[in-house]
């Protein structure tokens, strides 16, 4: 059922951005330093969000790595408290006997 869901929201932004495409298909100069490009302003938009969105995972790329480290190191840390819990039981249960 999710991915019906998924695929019919897909199915409607694609449709959107066709039309879209479509009603701003005018070319739009782009001026720099060495020459000028005529590109159609739904494309210049489009790069212009590829743009954005890559460099916000490469933004967000060493918060993620950072995290992911802490976690591993707990993880270990809590494997190796969970061990000493069941020795110091163990322990504990023979010293009773």
């Amino acid at each position: 059922m999710r991915r019906i869901f998924y695929f019919f929201i897909f199915v409607f932004v694609f449709v959107l951005g066709l039309t879209f495409a479509g009603r701003h298909a005018e070319p739009v100069a782009i001026d720099y330093h060495f020459g000028q490009l005529h590109v159609p302003l739904s494309l210049l938009l489009a790069l212009i969000l590829l743009t954005g969105t890559i460099l916000g995972i490469l933004a967000s790329l060493i918060t993620i790595i950072r995290l992911r480290r802490e976690n591993r190191r707990l993880r270990k840390s809590i494997r190796w408290v969970e061990k000493e819990n069941a020795n110091l039981r163990t322990i504990s249960l023979k010293h009773e006997q």
